[in-house]
């Protein structure tokens, strides 16, 4: 079969030279959706006003949390597919791709059916009181539920074919549809005055878009799973194993998105417009968080591959480099939040005490930005191996420490406290990620073990 130009060899060849061609494109597509983020602020908070900003945030914490769901079949799928490939089981590959897109709609109907009959009263657990806002936030999030199918499918079609070895296809579609949600903010927001309606009303035409453009890549011809029959089902065992391999991710954005929203509910009853502060905060933070997951992404389907083809060592030096590359990314936005965040605030914020809310909290959570950007790379190295409930167990369990952690500190601090609770985790966090994943790579190098038995 002939080979596609833009698929990369991670299994042959320099190590760092394919991790590069293999992470560049997610990357790339990690910081176009930063950009887009925070375009979208910026039009919101610019035409509609810090309360809006506040109501979108709101919204959003729901949005998260139902990632959880969208997570189980892309881990599951991300994994199981790059080690198929990598022990040249494609039949077994396509088995599972064709589970991952049968669970994504299952998931993404059901939690859309959630958030359309609750809304109301999930938005009331974030302790909102301005009715501007609990009312912008409740549209937000209704039209947004709309696009959860299209979004969970985009994802985890994305993840799929990056297992393949190819990023360069995903990096396109997903590029489009972002760079298309920022056009239509401006249309909708500036020209239609759709308010949050129009913000949300962008997205989910963007991801639907996204959706036809990155299956239709997924069946073309020169693919390898264009043979793949969509209508037939496979045997409970195929989404037993996808679940398995994805549930522990799943458990642990659904938990960390409680953790986030019980904080927000101190958040807002200190200050509502702190809420906004964060919004724009996280925005800024998702440099460390996109280009980490983009990172990760990467080195899971150059691990997941390595370790279906049994090459510990290669797989382990090319874990190493990556980690060398994202912590020193980590450290320059580490000194940019610490040094800079008057600035950064200052484009999104002219009352002076909101820039300085803003500032603390980059400045605090600046000195964790590397132990983060370590411990999200470190999981998708786990999740290459099959690993994925020890990330869990550290990411439960640290997070979770959060919450005592701010009660006692914002009686000492105040909104500081919260931030703290934050940034101390995040190093905890990826103190002991990495420590965990070299214990594993040793036990399993002692043990003899490389691969469990894939499904025929």
């Amino acid at each position: 079969m002939r080979r596609k130009a833009n698929k990369t060899n991670i299994l042959e060849g320099s190590i760092s030279k394919g991790l590069f061609k293999l992470a560049l494109p997610v990357v790339l597509t990690s910081l176009i959706s930063i950009g887009y983020s925070l375009t979208d602020t910026w039009f919101i908070g610019k035409y509609l006003g810090d309360k809006y900003v506040s109501a979108v945030a709101a919204g959003a914490f729901f949005i998260n949390f139902g990632m959880c769901f969208c997570n189980i079949p892309k881990i599951g799928a991300q994994v199981l597919v790059a080690q198929s490939i990598g022990a040249r089981k494609i039949t077994t590959a396509r088995k599972y791709v064709r589970t991952a897109l049968y669970l994504c709609v299952a998931f993404g109907l059901m939690y859309c059916a959630f958030v359309m009959v609750f809304h109301n009263y999930l938005i009331k657990v974030i302790k909102v009181q301005d009715p501007v806002i609990v009312s912008a936030a409740n549209q937000f999030l209704m039209i947004s539920a709309v696009g959860f199918v299209f979004l969970y499918l985009v994802i985890t079609v994305s993840s799929i074919i990056n297992a393949e070895g190819d990023t360069l296809g995903p990096f396109i579609f997903n590029s489009v549809g972002l760079l298309l949600n920022v056009l239509l903010d401006f249309i909708f927001i500036k020209y239609f005055k759709m308010g949050v309606i129009g913000a949300a009303t962008a997205t989910v035409t963007a991801q639907i878009i996204a959706c036809i453009g990155i299956l239709c890549y997924l069946f073309r011809k020169t693919s390898r799973f264009r043979k793949l029959r969509i209508w037939r089902l496979d045997p409970a065992h195929y989404y037993r194993r996808i679940v398995k391999l994805g549930i522990p991710n799943g458990v642990n954005q659904a938990l960390f998105s409680v953790f986030a929203i019980i904080l927000a509910g101190m958040i807002a009853s200190i200050n509502e417009t702190a809420l906004g502060v964060q919004r724009v905060g996280i925005q800024f933070e998702a440099f460390s968080w996109n280009i980490s997951i983009g990172l990760a992404s990467a080195i899971s389907a150059f691990v997941g591959q390595n370790y279906g083809a049994r090459n510990l060592e290669r797989l382990k030096a090319g874990y190493f480099i990556g980690l060398k590359w994202i912590v020193s990314i980590g450290f320059v936005i580490s000194a940019v939040f610490i040094f800079g965040g008057k600035y950064l605030y200052g484009f999104f914020f002219e009352n002076p005490e909101t820039i300085a809310m803003g500032q603390d909290y980059l400045r605090i959570l600046g000195f964790s930005q590397m132990f983060m950007c370590a411990e999200i790379t470190t999981t998708g190295a786990f999740n290459g191996v099959g690993r994925t409930l020890q990330p869990t167990v550290n990411s439960v369990a640290v997070t979770s420490l959060r919450i005592p952690l701010a009660y006692i500190l914002t009686l000492l601090m105040g909104l500081t406290g919260i931030w703290w609770s934050i940034s101390g985790t995040s190093i905890l966090k990826g103190i002991i990620s990495v420590a965990w994943f070299l214990w594993t790579l040793r036990k399993i190098k002692n043990s003899g073990e490389m691969l469990k038995e894939l499904a025929a």
